[in-house]
């Protein structure tokens, strides 16, 4: 998509940048090494040695990548005795492994491994595909899409619906909650003329000859509808009470 066809940012228009800004187009290159320092492109200041001491440090990453680097696989005791994440990445093995001593994950139908984000950058990451300086405060799903290309950690969907809920800059621009309306009731009726719905539109530009509103009638049983922008009693009369074959005496109240 390009840069005049895409759709701006209304939560963004008009607000000066807190952040330094990035040219991505100037990292493009250094983007598509399959990992490594840029692999975290939304923080770029964080160096291999320092991505490989957060996931050790990470208590649900750094049991999987002891079991791993040592070539000693746990007993199902063992395993146990660790958080539901760190069983989940376990048994995930060998689609989870170490790549240059980074833990990452790659399924058969990806080209590029998924970076296994450790818990103390989760948040940040989501904050910078969300509400970054490229983002445009997308909903869960299409914010969930585009980590789900790069990175990956366990529950990570519903940490994005969750964080979703909880952007403020999201809430002020939706709207208020839909009232609930009642339920649809069966009108009974057995004849013409038996109810008659009347309602007068207004808000409409004036005519040449001074008229701005329109007498709407409908009769329930025929359904037959008619709308007159002239005098309401007459119109009433003549433009939907003489269809129906009212007595010559009959007069609208």
């Amino acid at each position: 998509m390009d840069g005049v066809s895409r759709q701006y940012c209304k939560q963004c228009l008009d607000k000066v940048a807190k952040d330094r800004w990035v040219d991505e187009l100037e990292r493009a290159d250094e983007l598509t090494e399959p990992l490594g320092v840029q692999t975290v492109s939304v923080l770029p200041q964080i160096s291999d040695d320092e991505l490989r001491e957060m996931q050790a440090e990470d208590t649900d990453l750094g049991p999987v990548m002891d079991w791993i680097e040592n070539g000693q696989p746990p007993t199902a005791d063992g395993v146990r005795q660790h958080s539901l994440d760190t069983r989940n990445l376990w048994g995930q093995v060998p689609t989870v492994h170490l790549l240059n001593g980074v833990l990452v994950r790659k399924l058969p139908d990806q080209e590029a491994p998924q970076l296994v984000v450790p818990r103390q950058l989760r948040h940040s990451l989501f904050v910078m595909t969300h509400a970054g300086k490229l983002a445009a405060h997308l909903g869960s799903q299409r914010t969930y899409l585009q980590l789900k290309a790069t990175y990956y950690w366990p529950g990570m969907k519903s940490d994005v619906i969750k964080w979703c809920r909880q952007c403020e800059v999201c809430a002020q621009c939706k709207g208020p909650p839909t009232q609930r309306h009642g339920k649809l009731k069966k009108v009974i009726t057995g004849a013409p003329l038996d109810i008659v719905a009347v309602d007068i539109l207004s808000g409409l530009p004036q005519t040449t000859d001074g008229n701005k509103y329109i007498l709407v009638l409908t009769d329930y049983f025929t359904k037959w509808a008619c709308a007159e922008a002239s005098t309401c009693m007459r119109a009433m009369y003549d433009g939907f009470f003489s269809h129906f074959a009212c007595h010559a005496n009959y007069t609208p109240i």
